[in-house]
This record gives structure tokens, sequence and C-alpha cells, in this order.
């Protein structure tokens, strides 16, 4: 935690949070056109989010909802415009990590900046990719049940297949995006192995602040009465500060670790 203080994660959480709030709109707008091609229910919306584990305010839900039922093959316009207007933002939220990581880890930038530009945009598609499958693999969770049971009697061996592939789905998703933004953004030279400890305690915080978030909206719903739309605009800005500030706080770690195992400051990736 000195070191995060430090190294001013706080305004670095801060600024990562603000830049997700511009990708906010678009990235609705490629939500809904997706579930519209996709031809899912708001059924099945509502069960990835509760598999995930992603914290969003009522609003949030029924604003997607509404628009479900509006989207078709059609919209594949929309779809597109949508991802112009998250990739720049979230690109400029992964900039600002990529800074935030190389002074935890006291590392010179020797790329460019269309370089680092360039990275970023691969990162956020790549999370984006991510997401998508991990969305898929949670809706048609049953059909892979299914297909497991006549080829091989799956669920004769592991009763509850589905169950663990929700269970799981979340867990690796999140450990490798963790990982591969840990691996990829600083400017050092790591292993795997070197950043999975700051993508566990990523994962564990993550947890951590998604079950005390159910609990609050759950349990003290009534911030929607008092804030209205202002609350969950409020929640989400907490929620996307809180996970930004976890990010670095992994990263911390990692470029602490990785100080006392090589004994000395990391060198600049070449």
């Amino acid at each position: 935690m000195s070191a995060a203080y430090r190294h001013d994660c706080t305004d670095a959480a801060a600024a990562m949070a603000f830049d997700f709030v511009f990708a906010i709109f678009p990235g609705i707008l490629i939500l809904t056109t997706m579930l519209g091609l996709m031809h899912i229910s708001p059924e099945d919306f509502n069960l990835v989010i509760e598999d995930l584990g992603i914290i969003v305010p009522g609003h949030f839900i029924t604003i997607v909802e509404d628009n479900i039922k509006y989207l078709s093959s059609s919209s594949q316009s929309l779809f597109f415009i949508g991802i112009l207007g998250v990739i720049w933002p979230a690109s400029a939220s992964m900039s600002t990590t990529m800074t935030a990581l190389n002074r935890a880890y006291g590392a010179q930038e020797q790329r460019s900046f269309w370089q680092r530009r360039i990275l970023s945009i691969v990162l956020v598609v790549g999370v984006g990719v991510s997401l998508v499958f991990l969305f898929n693999l949670i809706v048609f969770s049953e059909q892979i049940e299914g297909w497991l049971r006549s080829k091989w009697d799956f669920p004769r061996l592991f009763p509850s297949a589905v169950a663990q592939l929700r269970r799981t789905g979340g867990l690796v998703g999140a450990v490798v995006v963790a990982a591969c933004i840990y691996r990829l953004i600083p400017a050092v030279r790591q292993s795997w192995l070197d950043v999975l400890p700051g993508s566990l305690l990523f994962f564990s915080l993550w947890t951590f602040i998604a079950s005390g978030f159910r609990y609050y909206i759950t349990g003290f719903s009534y911030y929607n009465v008092v804030a209205g739309a202002l609350g969950a605009v409020i929640i989400i800005l907490l929620s996307a500060y809180l996970v930004a500030f976890t990010l670095l706080l992994g990263g911390e770690l990692n470029a602490v670790l990785y100080r006392r195992r090589y004994r000395s400051p990391p060198g600049d990736k070449t």
C-alpha cells in the first residue's frame, strides 16, 4: 500500500475511471446490438451479469433490456459505430494504466506515442473478445453440456457441468485478462509466472468488491429513490474506480516481487 501511495495509484485510478465513463454509452450500444443480433433474451443477459459477478445499477439493466427488443440484424451499423466510440476512450484508459505500471516498476518508457496507443487498442479489442467468449460460454452452457453428454457421457462424471462452466468462466477470464495487461503493458521483460501473483490478487479483490457492492445494492437500494439516475452514475463511477485501483495494486505487487526476485532495477524493453 505504501508503494501504491508513493506512485499516486489513487490519481491514476481516478483517471482510468474517468476515461471509462466515456466508453459506457457506446459500450451500451455495442452490448444491446450484440444481444439483438444474437436473439438473446433479457433473462439470459441477467444470467450473464450474475455469473460474471458484474455489479451494475438497476438503471443500466433497464436501459439494456428496453433496447434489446428494438434491435435486429439491420442494426449492424450501430454495432460498428459503438466499437469506434469505445476504442478511443478505452485505449486512453489503457494508456493511463501503462504510465502507472511503468512508474511502479521504475521503468523508462521507450515506445512512441503511437506504439503505446496501438498496443492499448489491441488490448482493448482482446478484452472485448474475451468478454464475448465468456458471454457465449455462459449463455450456451446448457447446449455445451448436451454436446458433451452426446459425445462422452460427460455429466455422469461431472454432474454439475453447467455450474462448473459458469463458475470457472469468470475466474479464468479475469485472471487471463489481468495477466495479459500485467505482462504486455509495462516496459519491462517478464514471464507469465512473474505476473501471476498480481493477477490472482486482482481477482481476489475484485470478488470482494463485487460481493460488497451486491450487498449494498440489494440491501440499500433506496439510493435509487434519493439520487435517481445520478445514483446509478455514481455507483458506476465508484465501481470503475475501485476496479482500476485493484488492477494497479496487482501491478504494484508484481513490481515489488520482480525487484526482489532479480535484485536489480527492471530493464527496459527493446
